[in-house]
């Protein structure tokens, strides 16, 4: 027997949507922070070249940082990934010239997080990100241009 609120609706619409909502999370609908003891880093890889054309919308926040550091006259998206790791756990992408882009988070605390960040025959190095931030990396040279590659760390 269904019960009906005070409003004269049966219950069943709000357990419906209960399931539902339940549904949507046991989905893995994106959250904005990591699971515990985790990091989700947000890898974006953008191509800055010297041919003139438009900053993509996908790489604007990335050209607000790197405007005044990198020589390019256009900037286009290429890939954009994100990694949930533990700490000291290893997490890769190949970029897009083929080589591997690898990132071990190390250290997270309060209001920051160390870095362990490789890109295969040309960098490598340990970066401190604070929480909201991210950091840029202009690894490899690519087609008429370089990669430029942003890591945006959540926990």
């Amino acid at each position: 027997m269904w019960s009906k609120g005070p409003d004269g609706r049966c219950a069943v619409v709000w357990r419906s949507a209960l399931a539902a909502l339940v549904v949507l999370l046991a989905m893995g609908a994106p959250s904005a922070v990591a699971e515990p003891g985790r990091i989700d880093v947000r890898g974006l890889v953008c191509h800055a070249a010297a041919e003139a054309g438009a900053v993509d919308p996908g790489c604007g926040k990335l050209h607000g940082k790197i405007g005044r550091e990198f020589r390019y006259e256009s900037l286009k998206r290429l890939s954009e990934r994100s990694l949930s790791l533990g700490l000291d756990q290893v997490g890769s992408v190949v970029l897009p010239n083929g080589k591997r882009l690898r990132v071990r988070p190390l250290q997270v605390d309060g209001d920051s997080a160390l870095l362990a960040v490789d890109v295969e025959g040309s960098v490598k190095t340990d970066v401190r990100v604070r929480k909201g931030k991210s950091v840029v990396i202009g690894a490899e040279r690519y087609e008429n241009g370089k990669l430029v590659i942003s890591l945006e760390p959540r926990w």
